[in-house]
């Protein structure tokens, strides 16, 4: 049985009592809502989706333009990193759902639980990296002008403004007139990450490819790496950007948060869902979650939705690596060996020779709508979670805000973001705008995995039953991602710093 768009959403225990424990302990937030039972645990397959939409939004940046780009710079060398970068935010992801699985709140909230400093720090941070988000908008209409060269007589930057802006139309509409947001956007990334891996499968077989798969996989698979002769330290920028990318990274790991709390998994079956002003009918969306007793039911319950994050996060996280060792595959045998690098105000064009080398002209167009699509669909669920994000925040902070209703809140921040798309799209190149993001993405990471780690592991099992504490393994692989992103983000610090100083200390001097 599946939580259907239609299915009641607070159909269980609602005359359930308000929670008298500690929960203070829970920290700067108001308190816990009412005990309730753990919802049923449906099965994987009932409750599949949020791990499709995870390794489709994944897929717009890393997977598709900045790893093919490292590997059309440095051939062989950075191979062997493509599997530990995808493993490294498994666990990171995973914990992320736990919060939201046990608690029903997003991950956000639980930044406020931390600390309402640590909040703010975050959604400043927040702020900051989505304003330039508008790059996959403009990273998406390169694509159609290579795919159409329309509207003719105007100049290459005016086209791609022209399909920018068409495209924010279009996907902004959907999320104004759609019903129910989150199940319009599931369905758009399933049918995407299905037809691009089949598009890349299909490549990868090609004559041209297949001589190149022994020095390919040898390197994956042994996770041999080197450090390339003709790294600069400008190129640490693009290598920063891959690694964060491979998979959402940084504050999109945090999407996934928002999504399985609309699926309804765990205690976020009690949440409502964004609805469209237009279309659908407003539904409660509580600021607090809720807590559940140490019963053996609750506890069969509760093992069943852990069991499904890790089985969703392996099928996301899986689908992702599956794309990336294809892409960079595919990189590595056509692009590098003809000195092929993508460039900063073309991000697709060279990658088409994935499928031109296929099926000719028609693979070169067929991958160019490809291209257009991830790109554009990031944009939708960036545009669609980030809101959610400030929409967190600013209820959480502002009781006013909170009595408007977060629905009204969502869509306020939804314009404004929109706005800002349209507004910084002229301002950058589509890979100038990826990578700043990226950059701050790293760093995002290296605050919050120490905060989800004091959620999860010493908060929670304060308040809720001791067996919601993962275990000793789970610790040590996310504190080992945690240490991972630390370290380089400091080396990267190091090397980088006074470059990336100078311009801002430039402007008062």
């Amino acid at each position: 049985m599946a939580v259907t768009e239609e299915q009641p959403r607070l159909a269980e225990d609602r005359e359930q009592p308000e929670f008298t424990g500690a929960t203070d302990v829970m920290g700067h937030h108001e308190p816990l809502k009412r005990v309730r039972k753990v919802p049923k645990y449906f099965g994987w397959l009932a409750l599949f989706g949020p791990g499709a939409i995870y390794a489709a939004t994944a897929q717009g940046s890393g997977e598709l333009v900045f790893w093919p780009l490292l590997i059309a710079l440095f051939g062989p060398a950075l191979i062997g990193l493509i599997l530990p970068a995808c493993a490294l935010q498994l666990p990171v992801t995973i914990e992320i759902g736990r919060y939201t699985a046990t608690t029903g709140e997003t991950m956000f909230t639980g930044f406020q639980r931390i600390n309402r400093a640590f909040a703010v720090l975050m959604w400043i941070m927040l702020f900051v990296v989505y304003l330039w988000f508008g790059g996959y908008a403009s990273g998406a209409a390169g694509g159609m002008v290579a795919l159409t060269g329309f509207p003719p007589g105007l100049s290459e930057d005016g086209q791609t403004y022209f399909w920018a802006y068409l495209i924010i139309a279009v996907f902004a509409s959907v999320i104004i007139f759609g019903k129910t947001i989150y199940p319009i956007i599931e369905k758009i990334m399933i049918v995407i990450t299905a037809i691009t891996i089949l598009g890349l499968v299909i490549a990868s077989f090609h004559p041209a490819v297949r001589p190149f798969y022994g020095q390919y996989f040898g390197r994956l698979f042994t996770f041999r790496f080197s450090i390339p002769d003709n790294l600069s330290t400008q190129n640490l920028d693009y290598l920063i950007t891959a690694i964060a990318f491979a998979g959402q990274g940084g504050f999109g790991n945090v999407l996934y948060s928002y999504w399985i709390r609309d699926k309804g998994v765990g205690l976020g079956r009690f949440a409502g869902r964004v609805t469209s002003p237009v279309t659908g009918e407003p539904e409660t969306i509580p600021s607090a979650g809720y807590t559940f007793d140490d019963t053996e039911d609750n506890k069969k319950e509760y093992k069943g939705w852990t069991r499904w994050l890790w089985a969703d996060q392996a099928f996301g996280t899986g689908a992702n690596t599956v794309t990336l060792v294809l892409t960079t595959l595919l990189s590595f045998a056509l692009l590098w060996p003809k000195g092929a690098v993508p460039s900063d105000d073309n991000l697709v064009s060279k990658q088409a020779a994935f499928f031109e080398t296929s099926w000719g002209t028609v693979g070169k167009l067929v991958f160019f709508l490809v291209a257009t699509a991830f790109l554009a669909d990031t944009w939708l669920a960036l545009v669609d979670a980030v809101s959610r994000m400030h929409s967190d925040f600013f209820t959480a902070n502002f009781k006013r805000l909170q009595r408007w209703g977060f629905r009204n809140v969502y869509y306020t921040a939804f314009v404004l973001l929109t706005l800002v798309s349209i507004i910084t799209i002229p301002f950058a190149t589509p890979g100038t705008l990826l990578v700043t993001v990226a950059v701050l993405q790293f760093f995002a990471m290296m605050f919050y995995i120490p905060g989800l780690i004091y959620m999860n592991y010493y908060k929670i099992p304060k308040v809720y039953p001791k067996w919601t504490r993962p275990s000793n393994i789970a610790l040590f692989f996310i504190s080992l991602s945690g240490l991972v992103y630390i370290v380089l983000g400091v080396a990267y610090l190091r090397i980088r710093g006074p470059a990336l100083i100078k311009p801002l200390t430039s402007l008062f001097s």
